[in-house]
């Protein structure tokens, strides 16, 4: 069964604009939050989503705008907020959604700190995220460029020493010709671990972002990748 590379890497560049979009939308919405905290109490939803829709919120904002747009053709505020949830994978916006829609059935009454304090939870939330995304970051570049680069050259060093080694002790001391078919196993061995280094790598580092799908994408570069440098650094590159 084939494989359809041109649709597979369409589909992991959505994937990655749509996490892009989603985290812009994160960025922006602490903000968003405490503007909708200014508005008095009994505020028409309408009026709310426009000052979103028409500020600098980015994706956000065109989230808002979209909302704005089903309201004014008939749509009740409910069904708008619960289709912006469908078309965002953000938790934090479906947060935001169902608070919104609180406001709504309360009647806007104590609005403000309520948004306030949400805002202030989003960006304490946020710094939590940012610090636990950058010690997780570090361990997946570790294990990323360590099994793609530094692990493939430290074994054809190693592969390259140990031949020299093994052809110089067999043919100077003990006047026997090397073993070319142990090499060979060796060397099979070797490329074999790699790519199982890779694979499993990858698994781990997809599984640390909660995105299993992307264990595939990295396989499919790390383990290409370790096989070349390998061959490159032991002098020959298989074909």
């Amino acid at each position: 069964m084939g494989v359809n590379l041109p649709g597979f890497f369409k589909k992991i560049l959505r994937g990655y604009e749509e996490e892009k979009r989603q985290r812009e939308i994160d960025g922006f919405l602490p903000q968003a939050l405490f503007q909708l905290a200014s508005f008095p109490s009994n505020s028409p939803a309408e009026k709310m989503f426009g000052s979103i829709a028409e500020g600098d919120f980015g994706a956000l904002g065109e989230e808002f705008a979209f909302a704005l747009k089903q309201i004014d053709a008939g749509f009740p505020v409910k069904r708008a907020l619960g289709e912006m949830k469908k078309r965002n994978s953000s938790f934090l916006l479906r947060r935001a959604c169902d608070l919104l829609l609180k406001f709504h059935r309360s009647g806007g009454k104590n609005s403000g700190a309520m948004f306030k304090d949400v805002a202030e939870d989003v960006y304490s939330l946020q710094e939590i995220v940012r610090e636990t995304s950058s010690a997780l970051a570090l361990q997946k570049y570790t294990l990323l460029i360590g099994g793609s680069v530094l692990v493939p050259i430290v074994l054809a060093l190693l592969f390259n020493i140990s031949s020299s080694l093994n052809e110089g002790f067999s043919q100077e001391l003990l006047d026997l010709k090397p073993d070319v078919q142990l090499q060979q196993t060796v060397l099979f061995s070797t490329q074999l671990y790699l790519c199982v280094f890779a694979l499993v790598s990858s698994v781990f580092v997809a599984r640390l972002e909660e995105k299993r799908g992307k264990a595939l994408v990295y396989f499919a570069v790390m383990a290409p990748l370790s096989l070349l440098l390998f061959n490159l650094v032991r002098g020959a590159i298989l074909i």
